[in-house]
């Protein structure tokens, strides 16, 4: 299955719901504790504000919370029609623009519940300890010359989502899903020397198939990969001065199936053989992400960059069902069936290593974008040919995401 356009569905569809209310204007001043973190808008006049004797008759001062994943410093933001393009606060002076710490309002507990979502196109290939096509051995000359084909993988595309709920001291929920598909073949026909194409071995009576013998016999072999996890977890969001963090854990459930086919002619009698495996496991997953401003394209006196480097890692350990299947069909015609079911466990670890530019709108949500290389690792998930070894999913990602 290709997911290339289902991928850019999903983008697009985020970016659509999103823009909308992103930018939206609410005029209702809304009074934070001096603690919270927020974006503070100087909105249309309020009928509820009134300024002391020694203030400028100010607009109304709105707020909305930022991101945890910004630092604890607010922009201010003037309306568009401010003529003096100056906000002349109750204790000092800050252009337009200006990102400052504590601004002062009263004292009113200001809770908050919002929206983090995210979407990526990640784009990886797959890699084995050991992935075997099918052997070639030449018998022509006086000694056999046994060579290894390896299914050849290429790049393909791959959904990564996100979504939950975020509140304003950082604590977030939320659902996560990743799905990759690849599959792979190669094939072989005997030249008019004495060569034989030998399939791998199974759990059969047969013990797997052999093809070759004459000129013109033939072995084509496929594979196919199919994965996925679903994890739900919550994380807590916490800044140490300019290194903001994020640690978080919860379940996870995961499920990895590969199958192997083998087809060809033996003395031009037809052979096959169909195995397959699949493991689906149940278990625990912690995860750490820390992001580093650089202070790149800074448009505040101070606070975080709109550009920074971050780095995630991730790591799961499952406990499930292996299943394993295989027919091998030999001249005959003979027909040998296997069949095991066993208990198994699993390991997955994940990083990603890149850069991300945040964008905080006057509303206080946070739009991001983000590049960044990832690489995932399936301890014990084996091949399509074999149910031992490692599967590793190297690559690169780019997403987009929101917290509102």
């Amino acid at each position: 299955m290709r997911t290339n356009g289902f991928v850019g569905l999903i983008i697009t569809g985020i970016c659509c719901i999103s823009i909308q209310p992103l930018y939206s204007q609410s005029d209702l001043p809304i009074k934070p504790s001096n603690e919270s973190e927020g974006v503070f808008r100087i909105s249309n006049v309020s009928e509820v504000y009134e300024p002391s004797e020694y203030e400028p008759a100010i607009d109304a001062v709105s707020f909305a919370p930022a991101s945890p994943r910004t630092s604890d410093v607010s922009p201010i933001a003037m309306p568009e029609n401010y003529a003096q393009g100056e906000y002349y606060g109750p204790v000092e002076e800050y252009t337009q623009g200006d990102w400052i710490e504590d601004p002062y309002l009263d004292d009113t507990v200001y809770e908050r519940l919002g929206i983090v979502a995210g979407a990526a196109a990640v784009f990886l290939k797959p890699g084995f300890d050991s992935d075997t096509a099918f052997f070639t051995e030449d018998q022509s000359g006086m000694a056999t010359i046994t060579t290894s084909n390896d299914f050849p993988y290429n790049f393909q595309s791959a959904p990564r989502i996100n979504l939950g709920v975020i509140d304003n001291e950082g604590l977030s929920a939320q659902v996560r899903w990743f799905q990759f598909e690849d599959n792979s073949g190669s094939s072989a026909i005997a030249p008019s020397n004495f060569i034989f194409f030998n399939a791998l071995p199974t759990k059969t009576a047969t013990g797997g198939i052999s093809a070759g013998g004459a000129m013109g016999d033939y072995m084509s072999v496929s594979s196919n990969l199919k994965l996925y996890t679903i994890d739900l977890d919550l994380s807590q969001e916490l800044n140490f001065e300019r290194w903001q963090t994020t640690f978080g854990g919860g379940y996870r459930h995961a499920s990895v199936s590969q199958t192997y086919r083998a087809e060809g002619t033996a003395s031009g009698a037809p052979v096959s053989s169909d195995v397959g495996h699949r493991f689906d496991g149940d278990g625990l997953v912690v995860f750490a992400e820390a992001r580093r401003p650089l202070g790149i394209f800074d448009r505040r006196s101070k606070g975080t960059s709109s550009v920074s480097l971050i780095s995630s890692l991730k790591y799961s350990a499952l406990w499930g069902n292996s299943k394993y299947s295989a027919e091998d069909r030999t001249p005959g015609p003979t027909v040998a069936i296997a069949q095991t079911d066993i208990k198994k466990s699993l390991s997955i670890a994940e990083v990603q290593i890149g850069a991300q530019a945040d964008f905080v709108l006057q509303t206080g949500a946070l739009v991001w974008v983000r590049a960044a290389w990832d690489g995932m690792w399936w301890n014990g998930a084996g091949s399509a040919s074999s149910e031992s070894g490692d599967l590793s999913l190297l690559g690169g990602s780019i997403s987009i995401g929101m917290d509102w």
